[in-house]
C-alpha cells in the first residue's frame, strides 16, 4: 500500500517538475503574439478570402480548397489540423519540442477561431464582398460600362 502511495507521489513530483520546466521555456509574450497571429489569420481567411472563393497559398489554401470540395461536415478547421500534422512531425524532428508546441498552439488557435467564425458565431461573411470588389456599386458601374 505504501509503495503505491509513494509511487503516486513520485509521479506527481515528476509532473510538477515537467510543468515548471515548461513554464521556464515557453514564454507568455510568445504565446500572446501567436494567439493574435492565429486570430488575425483566421479572420482574414474566413471573412475575406473564403466567401469569394479566393485561396491563400500553402497549407491554408489547400485546406480552403479541400473544405469547398468536400461536404460541409468536413470544415476548414478540420483540414487545417489534418494538413498540418505532417509538418508538426517534421518540425518535431528538425526543430525540437518547443517549436512544435508553438506551431501546434498557433494552428489550434487558427483552427478554433475559424471554426467559431464559420460554424458557431452568427458572423455575416457577406461583409467581405465590398472589400473583395464585388459590391453593388462596382457591379453597377461595370454593367453600365459594358452595355
Amino acid at each position: 500500500m505504501n509503495g503505491g502511495v509513494g509511487n503516486l507521489l513520485q509521479r506527481m513530483m515528476t509532473m510538477k517538475n515537467l510543468l515548471q520546466r515548461a513554464r521556464k521555456t515557453i514564454k507568455i509574450k510568445n504565446m500572446l503574439f501567436l494567439t493574435i497571429a492565429g486570430i488575425i489569420n483566421a479572420f482574414g481567411i474566413t471573412i475575406f478570402l473564403n466567401p469569394v472563393n479566393l485561396y491563400d497559398s500553402g497549407i491554408s489554401g489547400t485546406a480552403m480548397l479541400a473544405a469547398q470540395l468536400t461536404p460541409e461536415s468536413l470544415s476548414l478547421s478540420l483540414f487545417l489540423i489534418i494538413f498540418n500534422l505532417p509538418l508538426f512531425l517534421f518540425g518535431l524532428k528538425k526543430q525540437g519540442k518547443k517549436f512544435t508546441f508553438y506551431a501546434i498552439y498557433t494552428v489550434a488557435v487558427y483552427s478554433f477561431v475559424s471554426w467559431l467564425i464559420t460554424d458557431v458565431l452568427p458572423v455575416d461573411v457577406s461583409m467581405a464582398s465590398p472589400l473583395a470588389g464585388t459590391d453593388l456599386a462596382v457591379q453597377w458601374t461595370a454593367s453600365k460600362l459594358w452595355q
